[in-house]
Order: structure tokens, then sequence, then C-alpha cells
């Protein structure tokens, strides 16, 4: 019973480790793997594709500031992804990166950004609401069969149960919006980043 509750530990943290690891690979599979939590589009005018392409080494990298661009010219998509401390990479729960397709609209390129985070990120915060929120209720509906409820100090203890549960619900909540916001954040910096090096506008600031 213990080999089989080791074993079961083991391949559950081996499935977390390669769920992250295959998030943070450069590839042209991995790129859209993963949960989307997030659309936006912006608009690039006076700017081609080859332009843009030409801003990629020939490994399609264009390696910045606050993380990494990967170009996948065949299918006219590049991979944003974000620069974390190694360690903090793996530990963090909540990581981001963005799939672009890039899109020609006349004189201008589009491009229509999906941000994604790992399945298991998603998967597991799922499954936190889910065994908070049936937990909190099953406790109530055993605790009112069982005659809880028929006193005055019953239907307080109830109460306090209740409050329990939705005071855990509300600071996951909380957490899972401010940890969405930050690495929308971060996200965001990049994008930019990269938006100013494609267009030469970085280049225009350090020589000014």
């Amino acid at each position: 019973m213990m080999l089989a509750g080791l074993f079961a530990g083991a391949l559950f943290l081996g499935l977390l480790v390669g769920d992250r690891w295959y998030f943070r690979t450069l590839s042209a599979e991995a790129s859209r793997y993963g949960c989307q939590v997030g659309r936006g589009a912006t608009r690039l005018d006076t700017m081609s594709l080859a332009q843009i392409h030409a801003r990629f080494d020939t490994l399609g990298l264009l390696p910045m500031r606050h993380g990494v661009a990967r170009l996948f010219i065949e299918s006219n998509r590049l991979l944003l992804r974000p620069r974390y401390p190694t360690l903090w990479a793996f530990l963090w729960i909540w990581p981001m990166k963005a799939t672009i397709d890039l899109r020609a609209d006349g004189e201008a390129v589009v491009l229509a950004m999906t941000k994604r985070t790992p399945w298991a990120s998603a998967i597991l915060t799922g499954a936190w609401f889910l065994i908070v929120t049936v937990g909190t209720l099953a406790t109530i509906i055993s605790y009112a069969v069982e005659g809880g409820l028929a006193s005055s100090s019953g239907v307080v203890m109830a109460g306090g149960i209740l409050t329990l549960g939705l005071f855990f619900i509300f600071s996951g909540l909380v957490t899972v919006v401010m940890a969405y916001r930050m690495e929308n954040s971060r996200l965001a910096v990049l994008q930019q980043e990269f938006e100013e090096v494609v267009t030469g506008r970085s280049l225009r600031v350090e020589q000014s």
C-alpha cells in the first residue's frame, strides 16, 4: 500500500514537471500547449511580415530583456515567453505565455494574441475550488441530516462552517485574480518590448 502511494506521488510529480517543462519548450508543437486564459490583438502600421521576420536570427529566436520570442515562419506564428528565474519558473503555479498569429492587412500587420497557462495549473486550480465548495456543502448537509440544526447553537455552528468555506473560496479567488493580473502585466511588458524591437522604436530611443 505504501509503495502504491509512493508510486502515485512520484507519477503525479512527474506529470507536473513534464507539464511545466513542455509548457516552456520553444517548439512549434508546444507553442499552442496550455489552457487559454485570454485573447487580444494589436496592429502595427507601416509594417510588413518580412520586416518582422528579419528581426529574428537563423534559429527563429529574438532574445529580449524581459523574455524571448520564437518565430515559426511556416505558419506565421510566434511565441512570447517571459523570463523567469530558473527555480521560480517551476515553482510558480500560474506562469503565462502568449501565442501570436501574424496576419498581413494591407500595409500593416495584425498580431492576434492568445494567452495560455499550463494545463496542470488550470486543472489544479479548478479542482481546489471544486473540493472546497463540495466539501463545504457536504459538511453542512451531513450536519443538518444528523440533526445539528435542531438548536440555535447548531444553526450558529452551521453558519460558521459556511462562513469558513466562503472565506476560503473568496481568498482563492483573490489569489487567482492577483496572480493573473501580475502575469498579464509581465506579458504586456514583454509584448511592448517586442513591438518596440520589431518597429525599431527601441533603437531610436537608445540613439536619442
